[in-house]
């Protein structure tokens, strides 16, 4: 799986490609985008748990914003 950091205007920013690294060591902007490619099917229910915990998390929060987009393409 490769995870791509984009900008608002889609402009690539990086790849996220060092395993042990947190989010906030990219640069990561209000409106960003994560997007995930070569997926395979264990990852694509990874990444739909992950999702779901992430909307549930948001849904309990809702005074706060992240403003990140996560896309996957399978």
């Amino acid at each position: 799986m490769e995870l791509e950091l984009y900008g608002v205007d889609d402009k690539f920013y990086s790849k996220l490609d060092q395993e042990d690294a947190l989010l906030g060591s990219y640069p990561v902007d209000d409106g960003c985008r994560i997007h995930v490619s070569q997926i395979s099917s264990l990852a694509t229910g990874l990444v739909s748990a992950m999702m779901s915990h992430w909307g549930k998390m948001m849904a309990g929060n809702k005074n706060s914003h992240s403003g990140v987009c996560v896309c996957v393409c399978v």
